[in-house]
């Protein structure tokens, strides 16, 4: 007759391949990592240059309204941008600059505020960054490009803005070297295309933001995604302003010595 050999495999053996199995299907079911999603984000984003004219509309808690326009140049992206800006009306603030360069491993950029009144240009301050950009409800961090590796980030889940699937993201800044205005940003990245969509913006302590961005008008130009419109609350002093993208062109050759202090300077350049 054959004899039946029954294996009897220890418990804590049976616990552990079950557990080694429930980890492998979490794993091969969790969600898109944070920062894969910015990186990708980024990638499909990216332009060489970007030129614009804006029209800024500032509306304060009594509902006076200031309206401002200017050109934007920019060339790089993140990390290594160089953003020129140049107000052309009303008369008050024509010719007024603003100069951003980056600077490599963090650091905070470089900033200059050109005014004619004065004849020459002024240097923003680390303890100026807070400060409002040109009577605006933008501050000078507020005119930096996003950069994902300056921060570190989380994915904190999912959720719909006025019917958009978005990724729901947390940036708190890595200060090494640069120190940000903001304990975090809550970021909305729109799942279809990566494209931001909110910005909530937490200073140091605070549990509600304090500040919004809403990028809305979302169109294609020349092959690339862009909010035509950019509206920055600041939600308490109970103030709006919004920024209409016009004329936008991608991609073009800059002028050389466009990102200059030089150019900065010259009255009415651009």
């Amino acid at each position: 007759m054959f004899s039946i050999r029954i294996v009897r495999r220890p418990l804590c053996h049976l616990t552990m391949a079950l557990l080694l199995s429930t980890i492998c299907i979490s794993l091969s079911w969790a969600g898109p990592d944070a920062r894969a999603l910015l990186k990708e984000s980024e990638s499909r984003h990216r332009t060489r240059t970007q030129l614009y004219a804006g029209e800024l509309t500032v509306v304060n808690k009594e509902g006076k309204v200031r309206k401002k326009g200017w050109k934007s140049f920019r060339e790089g992206y993140a990390s290594d941008a160089k953003n020129l800006i140049r107000f052309i009306d009303p008369p008050e603030v024509k010719g007024v600059g603003f100069l951003s360069l980056a600077r490599p491993g963090g650091q905070n950029p470089d900033q200059w505020l050109y005014l004619p009144s004065m004849k020459r240009e002024r240097r923003i301050a680390a303890q100026d960054r807070d400060a409002s950009f040109v009577g605006t409800d933008f501050n000078y961090e507020d005119m930096e490009e996003f950069d994902h590796e300056k921060y570190k980030v989380a994915l904190k889940g999912e959720q719909h803005l006025d019917n958009i699937p978005c990724y729901v993201i947390e940036a708190i800044p890595v200060e090494k070297v640069g120190k940000s205005v903001y304990e975090k940003k809550i970021l909305y990245l729109r799942k279809d295309n990566l494209y931001l969509f909110r910005e909530d913006l937490y200073r140091k302590g605070e549990k509600e933001p304090a500040k919004r961005m809403v990028l809305a008008d979302l169109q294609q130009v020349e092959g690339h995604w862009v909010a035509r419109k950019m509206e920055m609350k600041d939600l308490k002093k109970g103030s709006t302003t919004t920024v209409l993208l016009k004329e936008i062109v991608f991609d073009r050759p800059q002028a050389t010595g466009r990102f200059t202090l030089q150019n900065l300077n010259r009255e009415g350049g651009d």
